[in-house]
C-alpha cells in the first residue's frame, strides 16, 4: 500500500461550476451542469423526443458516451420494433461504453422473451450454473463412529475422510486409474470429526463432469471437521502469584484450565495470525485480556530516534519509542509478553506490536522489532492485549505459555458452568485441493482452527457449497489459480481474517478465469486482521463476485484487483466499521485494472472513518475505466467521502444509481495532468502492447484527460451534496436531485419509472432490488 494524498476541506460542485464550502445553509443540492444541454433538451421534448435524440446520436462531434445515452433515449422513446434496431445499433457501436452497450443486449434479450410469451426476467439469470449431480456409481459413508477398515457401506461407515479418500483411489484403480461412470459419492453423516492434519486432494482424486467426486453432508445432518479441544471442567487458581496479580475483585471469580493436561502442546503466539489459539464459549469469542476495555487511547510523545517527515507536515518515527498518558501501564513490570495493536500511524493500516519494555518512571513503551512498517506518530490509536493484570472483564481470557494455563473470567451467576468452552488448536488448513479437477465439497462445517478452512490450488471446476466455515483465526477459503473453481453458498462468519481469497484468470493474457463467489453470508470477520481482510478478496481476470451478503466488517467488504472481473446484486452493510480511507468495495493503485463492472448492489449504512471516511464504493489512486451501475447507496459516505469516492482516476462511468441519504453523492481527489502523467509512466509499455491495447482502446489514450470521469442518468435523495471537489470538469448529463420523499421500489420497474415525471426525463433503467442478495437454493448453508 503506497502513501495516499487526502485532502481536508469539502468542497461541493454548484449547479454554475463554482467550488464552496458546504454548510448548513445551503440550498437542497442541484445535480451538475450538463456536459451536453441537448441531451436534457431532449429528454423535455415530448412530441419529438425520439427524433431528437437520434439527432444527436448522428452528431459525429458529440462524445460516445453522449451518443450512447442518445441511442438510449431514442429506444425509450420508440415503438418495440424501432426500439430494437436501436439497440442493435448501440450493441454493435464499438466506441460507446461497455456498460450502455450490455443494457441495450439486456433489452434485446427481454424484447425477445416478450414476443415468446415469456416471462421478461427469467428467474435464473444472473445465477451461477451449478453441476448437475449424476446418480453415482458408487457410494461411500463416513461416521464418527466408523472404522477406516470397514468397507464404507451405510451400516460399516468409514471413520475418516482420508479413510474415504483412500477407498475412491482404490475403486479408480479398479477402473484403469479413471473415476468410476457416474462418479463416486462420501456422504458424510453427522457428528464431530477431531482434525489433526489437513486432509488433501491432489490431481489423482480428481473426477470428470460427467463423473465428479463429491464429499457431501448427509441429508439433514451436520459433519463438523473441529480444530479445537474442548475444556470440560474450570477451577479456581491455584497459583497464588498469580492470584495477587489479577484485580482483588475478580480474584475469587477468575477460573483456570490446564492445557497440557488435556493434550495441548503448541501454544501457539498471542496475536501471529494462524498462530494465535482463541476461547470460544458457546461459540462466542472470547476477548485476550486487554486495557482499556473498549475503544483505544493515543499515542503520547514518539520518542524514536529515526525521524521523518510526510507532506511537509506530519512528524513520525520508524522505531518504536513512545509515552503513554494513562496510569494503567505503569503497572505492567511483571508482564512478560505484552502487545500493541494500532493504526500507528494511517488509520487504514493496523499491527500487532510486541512491548520489549515499559518503563513505569519515564511513562514510556519501548517496542521490539520489527517495527511497524509506517512508522509511528503522535496521537494514534491501540490498544494493549495479553496483559494477565487486565483480566479484569467477564469474557476476558488470557494463556500463561510457561505453564500452559488458561484463565478466564466468566460472567456472574452460574450458566457458565453448563457452556461448551473450546481453545483452537489446529493451525493448517484443514482440507486442501492440490490441482484437482470436479471435486465437490457440499454441506460440511469446518470450524475452532487458528489458521484457514479450505485452500484451493490450481484444477479446475471444483465446487465448495452449501459449507460452513467459522471460528478461524485465518481466511475461510483461499482459491489460488486455477480455472472455474466456484464458492456457491457457504456461510463465512466469526474469522480472524478474511472470508475468500479468490484469485484466478492471468493478468499478462487477459485469459479468464472464471471463478464465482455466489449466494455467500459473510459476517463479523477481520477480528485479528482488521484491515485488508475483506469478504472477499478478488484478484486477476474474469471472475465473479455475485449474490452475497457482506456485514459487519472494520473494513471493507470487497478488495478488487485484476480486469474484467463482475461484481453485482451483493447486499453490504454496517462495513468500514473501524478503519478509514475505505470504501464497501476498494480498488487500488493500477490504471489498467480496466473492465471491471459493479452493477446492481445495495450499500448500506457505510458512515464510518476518521479523517478521510467512508465510501460505498472507492476507486483509489489511479482506478480508471470502472462501471458503476444502477447500485443503490444508502446513508453512505462521511467526513470527506460520497457514496462513491475516485482519487485520480479517469474514464469511470457512474451510471444510473441511486443515492439516498448520503453524506454526498459522489467525491473526487483529483491529482491533475502533471501528477497523473507522473503515477502512470510505469503502466505506459503494457498499456500500449497486445493484449491490453486491443482489449481496451482507451487506452491509447491513458496519459490525457486526467481526473474526466462521466456522471450520467444518477438520482440524489436527500443527499447533502451531490458532488465534492469536482472541480467543475466531471461529464455529468441526465441526473436529477430529489429532496423529498423517494420509494426506492419505484426504480425496480420500467412502468414505475416512466409514471414519475421526476424520473422520466434521465432515461433510468430498472435496478432489479429483488434480486439482490442472497437466495435459496438446496445448496446454501443456513445463516448465521
Amino acid at each position: 500500500m503506497h502513501i495516499r494524498y487526502r485532502h481536508f476541506v469539502v468542497f461541493l460542485l454548484t449547479a454554475g461550476g463554482a467550488a464552496a464550502v458546504l454548510s448548513a445553509a445551503d440550498q437542497p443540492p442541484r445535480p451538475p451542469t450538463a456536459v451536453w444541454p441537448a441531451l436534457e433538451d431532449a429528454a423535455a421534448d415530448a412530441e419529438k423526443r425520439q427524433a431528437a435524440y437520434l439527432e444527436i446520436a448522428d452528431d459525429a462531434a458529440a462524445p460516445p458516451q453522449v451518443r450512447a445515452l442518445a441511442l438510449l433515449g431514442a429506444a425509450q422513446a420508440a415503438t418495440t420494433s424501432d426500439a430494437q434496431a436501436i439497440w442493435q445499433r448501440l450493441v454493435e457501436d464499438a466506441a460507446a461504453p461497455h456498460g450502455y452497450r450490455d443494457e441495450a443486449r439486456r433489452r434485446l434479450a427481454q424484447a425477445g422473451r416478450a414476443a415468446q410469451g415469456l416471462a421478461v426476467g427469467d428467474r435464473v439469470e444472473h445465477r451461477a450454473e451449478l453441476p448437475a449431480l449424476p446418480t453415482p456409481a458408487f457410494v461411500l459413508h463416513v461416521a464418527p463412529h466408523g472404522d477406516d477398515a470397514a468397507g464404507g457401506t451405510e451400516a460399516a461407515p468409514l471413520a475418516t475422510l482420508a479413510g474415504a479418500r483412500h477407498a475412491v483411489r482404490r475403486l479408480r484403480a479398479e477402473q484403469g486409474g479413471a473415476p468410476p461412470a457416474g462418479g463416486v459419492r462420501v456422504v458424510v453423516h453427522g457428528g464431530t470429526y477431531p482434525t489433526g492434519d489437513t486432509f488433501v486432494l491432489g490431481a489423482e482424486d480428481s473426477g470428470t463432469a460427467e463423473s465428479p467426486i463429491v464429499y457431501q453432508a448427509a441429508p439433514h445432518q451436520t459433519p463438523i471437521l473441529n480444530g479445537g479441544v474442548r475444556i470440560e471442567s474450570w477451577q479456581p487458581v491455584s497459583d497464588i502469584a498469580i492470584k495477587q496479580r489479577l484485580a482483588p475483585s475478580v480474584r475469587e471469580r477468575v477460573r483456570e484450565a490446564d492445557l497440557a493436561a488435556l493434550g495441548v502442546r503448541d501454544f501457539g503466539d498471542a496475536t501471529d495470525l494462524r498462530r494465535a489459539p482463541e476461547l470460544f464459549i458457546d461459540g462466542v469469542p472470547q476477548t485476550l485480556a486487554r486495557w482499556p476495555d473498549e475503544g483505544f487511547v493515543a499515542t503520547g510523545g514518539i520518542l524514536g530516534t529515526d525521524t521523518f517527515t510526510v507532506w511537509g507536515s506530519i512528524q513520525g518515527c520508524r522505531d518504536g519509542k513512545f509515552t503513554y498518558v494513562e496510569d494503567r501501564p505503569s503497572t505492567w513490570g511483571d508482564e512478560p509478553d505484552v502487545r500493541l495493536y494500532g493504526y500507528w500511524f494511517w488509520d487504514w493500516y493496523e499491527e500487532f506490536q510486541k512491548v520489549a519494555a515499559v518503563d513505569a518512571g519515564a511513562r514510556t513503551f519501548t517496542l521490539a522489532k520489527p517495527y511497524s512498517q509506517y512508522g509511528y506518530r503522535q496521537g494514534q490509536r491501540y490498544h494493549a492485549v495479553n496483559v494477565l493484570r487486565e483480566l479484569d472483564r467477564p469474557g476476558e481470557w488470557y494463556l500463561d505459555r510457561r505453564s500452559g494455563r488458561l484463565y478466564w473470567l466468566p460472567p456472574e451467576g452460574d450458566a457458565w458452568t453448563r457452556a461448551t468452552a473450546t481453545v483452537s488448536v489446529f493451525a493448517r488448513p484443514f482440507v486442501q485441493l492440490d490441482e484437482a479437477e470436479h471435486v465437490i465439497l457440499a454441506g460440511l462445517t469446518i470450524e475452532d482452527g487458528r489458521g484457514d478452512g479450505i485452500h484451493v490450488r490450481g484444477g479446475g471446476h471444483c465446487v465448495i457449497a452449501g459449507c460452513t466455515l467459522r471460528r478461524l483465526g485465518g481466511d475461510a477459503v483461499v482459491v489460488q489459480g486455477g480455472r472455474r473453481h466456484t464458492v456457491f453458498g457457504c456461510t463465512l462468519h466469526t474469522l480472524g481474517c478474511g472470508g475468500a481469497r479468490v484469485a484466478g484468470g492471468d493478468r499478462t493474457t487477459l485469459d479468464a478465469g472464471g471463478h464465482v463467489v455466489e449466494n455467500c453470508t459473510v459476517a463479523d470477520i477481520a477480528r485479528l486482521k482488521r484491515t485488508y481482510a475483506p469478504a472477499v478478496h478478488l484478484d486477476g481476470c474474469c471472475n465473479r463476485i455475485a449474490h452475497n451478503r457482506f456485514e459487519r466488517i472494520p473494513s471493507s467488504a470487497m478488495r478488487i484487483e485484476g480486469n474484467d472481473h463482475l461484481i453485482e446484486l451483493n447486499a453490504i452493510q454496517h462495513v468500514v466499521q473501524e478503519s478509514d480511507d475505505q470504501g464497501g468495495l476498494d480498488m487500488f493503485g493500477n490504471p489498467l485494472y480496466r473492465g471491471v463492472v459493479i452493477r446492481w448492489n445495495r450499500w448500506s449504512d457505510i458512515t464510518g472513518g476518521t479523517h478521510c471516511g467512508a465510501a460505498g464504493v472507492r476507486l483509489d489512486d489511479m482506478i480508471s475505466g470502472v462501471t458503476v451501475h444502477g447500485n443503490v447507496f444508502e446513508r453512505c459516505g462521511a467526513v470527506q467521502f460520497g457514496g462513491v469516492q475516485i482519487h485520480g482516476g479517469k474514464e469511470n462511468v457512474v451510471d444510473n444509481n441511486l443515492f439516498v441519504d448520503c453524506f454526498a453523492g459522489l467525491s473526487f481527489s483529483r491529482w491533475g495532468e502533471k501528477r497523473w502523467r507522473e503515477g502512470i509512466a510505469r503502466f505506459l509499455p503494457q498499456a500500449g502492447a497486445a493484449p491490453y491495447a486491443a482489449r481496451y482502446p482507451d487506452l491509447a489514450r491513458l496519459a490525457d484527460g486526467a481526473d474526466v470521469n462521466w456522471v450520467t442518468r444518477n438520482v440524489f435523495v436527500r443527499c447533502g451534496a451531490v458532488f465534492l471537489r469536482d472541480g467543475g470538469i466531471q461529464q455529468a448529463a441526465l441526473n436529477a436531485s430529489i429532496d423529498g420523499q423517494f420509494d426506492p421500489r419505484v426504480l425496480a420497474d420500467a412502468q414505475a419509472i416512466a409514471r414519475d415525471r421526476r424520473l422520466e426525463a434521465i432515461l433510468a433503467a430498472p435496478i432489479p432490488l429483488d434480486k439482490i442478495g442472497p437466495y435459496d437454493h438446496p445448496w446454501r448453508a443456513a445463516a448465521p
